[in-house]
């Protein structure tokens, strides 16, 4: 006698189906979860007008222990965080960096410094000296093997800055790689945050005003001065953006003083006028007058 029936056939099968869509929800809900635990982890915390942490040491490119406070010689600098064997993402941040460096008017190494520090303590100064070879080759204008540097450290001083930059990443140990948001910080010549541009590409304009403004004027044209006094940055959108009612102000005063001068400029053309009709009409003779009678 055959023990599976239709009916008990039928019972397993909808076992089976029941067992397997709670073992998929229970696989989509961890997913879910892990998404939003990744999420709160990584990221960037906007620390504007916070002091980095200049004595914090790492090696350069040629293996010889720096002090962050060292690429702060009275210009702003470019800060990135990444790591140098990343597979994709890293390079996106370096190659929209390079190609924003490459159209501004303010020459790396020369008018600012760029810092890119490896979130990996397992990568080497080996490792560094590559990559800057790799974007100094590709920067194409001079300075660029002066200015820009590739740092490696240990976890502490890694993380001291990235805490202090608000840069929060994680590494995957099933994977061995770092989840990490994507972005640049601009930091004043005495090494504070004075902006975030988020994302892999970045403005040549947003970088160019970013920059003349953490400098304090001191780098960039006399046009980026002006740019400056209609042109914010937020902080939300990590952008900088017109500001409507600073122009409407100045469209209006601006149109003040035009109408202004116009009228003033009528009303003594009007004076003059009648100052001539009197004159003219004294220095007639009596004999016009008698004659236009």
């Amino acid at each position: 006698m055959n023990p599976f029936t239709p009916s008990s056939t039928r019972l397993c099968w909808l076992i089976l189906v029941l067992l397997h869509g709670a073992f998929t929800e229970s696989l989509w809900a961890q997913e879910v979860w892990s998404g939003r635990k990744l999420s709160q982890e990584v990221g960037i915390d906007q620390r504007l007008d916070e002091q980095l942490p200049l004595d914090t040491e790492f090696q350069d490119e040629s293996g010889q222990t720096v002090r962050l406070g060292d690429y702060f010689r009275g210009k702003p600098v470019v800060l990135s965080f990444v790591y140098f064997r990343c597979p994709m993402l890293c390079s996106q941040v370096m190659q929209g960096m390079l190609k924003a460096s490459q159209a501004v008017p303010q020459q790396l190494g020369r008018d600012y410094e760029a810092i890119s520090i490896s979130i990996d303590p397992d990568e080497t100064p080996a490792m560094a000296a590559a990559k800057k070879k790799t974007y100094v080759s590709k920067y194409r204008r001079s300075g660029a093997d002066q200015g820009w540097h590739f740092l490696t450290g240990d976890e502490p001083a890694i993380q001291r800055v990235a805490d202090a930059a608000g840069f929060r990443y994680r590494h995957d140990p099933q994977t061995d790689q770092y989840a990490h948001a994507s972005g640049i910080l601009i930091i004043t010549p005495e090494g504070r945050i004075s902006r975030y541009f988020y994302g892999i590409d970045y403005s040549p304009s947003d970088l160019r005003l970013g920059l003349t403004e953490s400098s304090e004027g001191r780098i960039g044209s006399l046009a980026d001065r002006v740019l400056l006094l209609c042109y914010h940055y937020d902080p939300k959108t990590g952008r900088y953006g017109f500001v409507i009612d600073s122009a409407l102000r100045t469209a209006g005063l601006m149109t003040v003083l035009v109408l202004g001068g116009f009228l003033t400029i009528m009303f003594r053309r009007e004076a003059q006028r009648g100052m001539l009709v009197p004159a003219k009409a004294q220095s007639a003779s009596p004999g016009e007058f008698a004659d236009e009678q």
